[in-house]
């Protein structure tokens, strides 16, 4: 542990204020954004390794070394420091996926492009995949969700897909069916990646694009010289 780190412990334990029944201490914003970095470090670590359910908030301040009083002063709880630490970890992602994209010339080429980068995201993103392959820990998530969560991941994630479907449907690449179908044909192919062990290993990278093409195939209208 660094001197400053040091420093930032004991002034918790001798410099406090009263607010809403906390005991919560006062910092400098230097202060404040080293310790929010070492939750954030100690999380990552702590989730990715146990996930939410095992692991404790007592874990997560005696990683950092700092009292419970003052983890509060950072977040309500340890599920909102998930959240945050999952909005931390998509950063560009959706800037990724559509770059792969629009470099397709067509709704079948796009939407094999958007599943492969999708899942890679799901390989590189630990927290976001321990969610998806543990449905008990999402539904745990899933309680403590604040609505402007869900408006910001609905702004980043489902409605350009939405935007998406709906031009392609206009140029008559996609099928004529609801968005809502679709998407979820395009989410139901993604979570073959979850079910990855279950599959030989020497024969998942096969079976993972065949997946994908017989995917798009069915949601695309697209001349067959374009399914390459």
């Amino acid at each position: 542990m660094t001197n400053d780190a040091k420093r930032i412990i004991i002034k918790t334990k001798i410099q406090f204020v009263f607010m809403g029944g906390f005991k919560l201490p006062q910092f400098s914003p230097a202060e404040k954004e080293k310790l929010r970095q070492d939750l954030i470090d100690a999380g990552k670590k702590l989730f990715a390794a146990q996930g939410l359910k095992k692991t404790s908030l007592e874990q997560l301040t005696a990683a950092t070394g700092i009292a419970k009083s003052t983890f509060y002063a950072f977040y309500d709880s340890k599920e909102a420091m998930y959240l945050d630490l999952l909005e931390l970890e998509s950063a560009g992602m959706e800037e990724r996926v559509w770059a792969a994209v629009e470099k397709q010339s067509d709704a079948y080429n796009g939407i094999i492009a958007y599943l492969r980068q999708m899942v890679l995201e799901l390989k590189t993103n630990p927290l976001t995949k321990k969610l998806i392959m543990h449905p008990q820990e999402m539904e745990l998530l899933r309680r403590r969700v604040p609505p402007e969560f869900i408006e910001r991941k609905l702004q980043r994630n489902v409605i350009p897909l939405m935007n998406y479907i709906e031009q392609q449907q206009i140029k008559g690449e996609i099928i004529n069916k609801d968005s809502g179908v679709i998407v979820g044909m395009m989410r139901a192919a993604m979570l073959i990646e979850v079910h990855k062990q279950e599959f030989d290993e020497k024969l998942y990278a096969e079976i993972e694009e065949i997946m994908f093409h017989a995917v798009a195939s069915a949601l695309t209208i697209s001349p067959v010289s374009t399914k390459e």
